[in-house]
């Protein structure tokens, strides 16, 4: 187990207060340089908060070293996930993860059984050995794909606000640590699933040709929306900084793909009495996944919830979720080879962030745009793009 001052977050100072209960008028800024490393020391007079477009002053400001002695909540979401070596790289990534969570922090694991997302644990948990014992259950109940009729809200162990338990000291870490230990040295196959054919058109591996399978799809990538929405909606109320990290490699990233869009305004051969083709149900699948990810986004931003994609292959394909990733002031992470040592690193910048909190003439009453900049050059501030 790692104290967070060991990973660089804590210069010495507490947290002064607990933040206040709304999270519509605040936010956790993560702010980087040019090489991508955390900058701890910037100063409240440097920060300008910009509320659709309006300036708002700053009513409460701490800095990473402030906040690194509170507590945060971390949710691991595991979304079907085809081919074998990917699921072995997004398994051994959790494991490398969970092995160097801060002390204190809690986590939540959560996974798609043979038809819903379900919490393997009820709530959020101090005991590594109840993380690693539950983790060692995904690789089996995982599946490739989005199969069955998903219910779109938690289920499983649910998920209890007020469950509290203890930590179980260096026997929970060992836990984590045997089974990270075991997936990095698991025998083929361990991991489970599928080789997938590679070279695969996303049109053709979905079947564009065919609007009402797509439109079938469509219908069950919302349904699986509207349950991961739920999380958010259930952990909203836990105080401090609430991470979700969501690995994911199925047909909702499919759905999300650049081809998808460019197959919208592409020509297609058509066929007397055919029912559409791949563009019609392209431009099916856009409009849904854009209503999608428009309501998730502005869910995990009212929730306070700061959002983590492993999913893409590569820089410029995303998956769904890392689409919408960067609008709640988390990041897109491709899931290829080296994943894990992405987080092993990023876990020493994902909870080190200013909170900020502004104040507005009137409570709001809609959704609307924030912009949160600073004044030191070279600097990069991640963070929620509304309110």
């Amino acid at each position: 187990m790692f104290p967070r001052w060991c990973l660089g977050l804590t210069l010495g100072a507490s947290l002064l207060a607990a933040p206040p209960t709304s999270v519509r008028t605040q936010a956790w800024v993560l702010a980087l340089d040019g090489r991508g490393a955390m900058v701890g020391d910037l100063k409240v007079g440097e920060l300008q908060v910009k509320i659709d477009g309006k300036a708002r002053p700053v009513l409460q400001f701490k800095t990473p070293a402030q906040t690194a002695d509170a507590a945060q909540s971390w949710v691991l979401v595991f979304e079907p996930i085809r081919d074998m070596s990917m699921r072995a790289l997004a398994f051994v990534a959790a494991a490398d993860f969970l092995s160097k969570v801060p002390d204190g922090d809690r986590v939540l694991i959560v996974a798609r059984g043979k038809d819903s997302l379900e919490s393997l644990m009820p709530g959020f948990s101090l005991r590594r050995g109840l993380w690693a014992e539950a983790l060692a259950k995904v690789p089996d109940m995982l599946p490739e794909s989005l199969v069955g009729s998903p219910k779109e809200t938690l289920q499983g162990a649910g998920f209890k606000p007020d469950f509290a338990d203890t930590s179980d000291g260096p026997k929970g870490q060992d836990a984590v640590n045997a089974l990270l230990g075991r997936f990095k040295a698991g025998a083929p196959g361990w991991a489970k699933g599928t080789n997938d054919l590679r070279g695969v058109n996303v049109l053709d591996r979905l079947n564009f040709n065919n609007p009402g399978l797509i439109s079938g799809m469509s219908a069950t990538i919302n349904r699986e929306g509207k349950a991961l929405g739920s999380i958010f909606d259930l952990v909203a109320p836990v105080q401090g900084q609430k991470h979700v990290v969501v690995f994911s490699r199925c047909e909702a990233d499919d759905m999300a793909h650049p081809s998808v869009k460019r197959a919208m305004s592409q020509k297609f051969t058509r066929e007397k009495g055919d029912s559409g083709g791949p563009a019609e149900a392209a431009r099916l699948a856009n409009a849904d996944m854009v209503i999608l990810q428009a309501t998730l986004k502005e869910k995990a931003v009212a929730a306070g919830v700061t959002l983590y994609s492993v999913a893409g292959p590569g820089q410029n394909v995303v998956g769904n979720l890392g689409i919408i990733a960067p609008f709640t002031g988390g990041m897109a992470f491709p899931l290829t080879a080296g994943v894990d040592a992405q987080f092993g690193q990023g876990i020493q910048i994902f909870g080190s962030r200013y909170f900020v909190q502004w104040s507005e003439d009137a409570a709001p009453a809609a959704v609307t745009p924030l912009e949160l900049s600073t004044t030191r050059k070279d600097v990069k501030l991640l963070v929620q793009s509304l309110r």
